[in-house]
């Protein structure tokens, strides 16, 4: 069909144990999906709309869930697609000092530009791996400006996808010139946070910059996790709640609440990890297979809290409170001002997790800032 992207992708079938490749379909025009076994030629899926998913969700090693299937993308199905998509633009940032404390806002205004985030992460120059920069460094000299840019203390670092993504994300930064911006694009990233915001300087520069930063197995030990494992709590912001755009909205009430946010990162869980991390409410909550399904259909952002009040409570206990009740509508009844009430739907989609017992805290934010890739 000439208005589809067709990709190869694999899919776990538990029963048989064996990995069943696929052939997807996905039609923009009304965001349909066709599945076809790539070995028998038997239709799998006939195309069938799916309203979760967009074209920003299809690309090679994307894990997605389709009616309680992950499938994960493996390849491109057809040259047509090869050319269209490999040629697709992205965008590569940096977050960093003051503009840090307004790090929602510049979601919420990617998102509202049309832009998804594909990989984000709060990072920190490992001081134990510090001297390894300088070997890095040289084996990469290209990537030069984008080092002297990295900054000693913790930063964001995103890759931002969609259509025209280098440019759109350029014009939302505003230009080089922090004196230029703040006369004519007051209302940019630069003109209302300065330097604080980086942009590649081309879009070949970008897609080698995220590839370093994200993919590239030396600059891992440098670059580290910024989390910091004490006092603090996890929180991590449902898929419904990422794929609606709300993930900025919900840092920036985080932080409106005098909470910090010192570890962000972007994850999918397979399932096993998921059904691992959500055990203790197996058998316990009903809606324990449906926290699953909703964990595993897409990108989460996980954050790690922590607090300065001096009201004596823990961050995991005044981030709970903060949350609110697990049942939204309970929630806009009795305290209307906490995060479910504000963003979720119902008691599976209640936009956040927190973490539910005190000494679980450590162990949730090590198994997902730690374990999970």
């Amino acid at each position: 069909n000439t208005n589809s992207y067709v990709y190869l992708g694999e899919w776990y079938q538990k029963e048989a144990d064996l990995n069943r490749q696929l052939v997807v379909s996905f039609f923009p025009s009304d965001n349909s999906v066709e599945l076809v076994d790539l070995k028998t030629r038997k239709t799998f899926l006939r195309r069938t709309k799916i309203e979760e998913l967009n074209e920003n969700d299809f690309f090679i090693g994307a894990k997605l869930l389709i009616f309680g299937k992950q499938i994960n993308i493996l390849d491109y199905g057809d040259a047509k697609t090869r050319n269209k998509k490999s040629d697709e633009q992205l965008s590569f940032g940096l977050i960093k000092a003051e503009a840090l404390l307004h790090i929602g806002e510049i979601l919420t205004k990617i998102h509202k530009a049309g832009l998804g985030v594909r990989r984000l992460a709060m990072l920190k120059i490992d001081e134990n791996y510090s001297s390894m920069l300088k070997t890095v460094r040289s084996e990469a000299s290209s990537l030069n400006y984008l080092m002297d840019c990295m900054p000693s203390q913790s930063f964001v670092a995103l890759e931002i996808i969609g259509n025209n993504a280098y440019n759109q994300y350029r014009e939302l930064c505003g230009p080089e010139s922090i004196a230029e911006a703040k006369q004519c694009a007051p209302n940019s990233f630069r003109g209302l946070y300065g330097s604080d915001v980086y942009c590649s300087r081309s879009a070949d520069d970008a897609a080698n910059e995220a590839r370093f930063v994200f993919l590239n197995n030396d600059i891992k030990l440098v670059l580290r996790s910024s989390a910091l494992y004490t006092n603090s709590t996890l929180c991590i912001i449902k898929p419904h709640a990422v794929r609606e755009g709300k993930a900025g909205e919900i840092i920036t009430e985080i932080l409106r609440k005098k909470f910090t946010v010192t570890a962000i990162k972007m994850l999918r869980f397979e399932r096993p990890n998921c059904e691992e991390f959500l055990e203790v409410y197996k058998g316990v909550v009903p809606e324990y297979e449906s926290m699953v399904m909703q964990m595993i259909s897409g990108d989460c952002m996980a954050l790690e809290i922590t607090n300065k009040f001096d009201d004596n409570r823990s961050t995991y206990q005044s981030f709970r409170d903060f949350c609110g009740p697990v049942c939204p509508e309970a929630a806009k009844l009795t305290r209307p001002q906490t995060l479910r009430a504000l963003f979720g739907k119902n008691k599976v989609m209640n936009a956040v997790h927190c973490t539910d017992l005190e000494e679980d805290t450590t162990l949730e934010l090590e198994y997902v800032f730690k374990f999970l890739n």
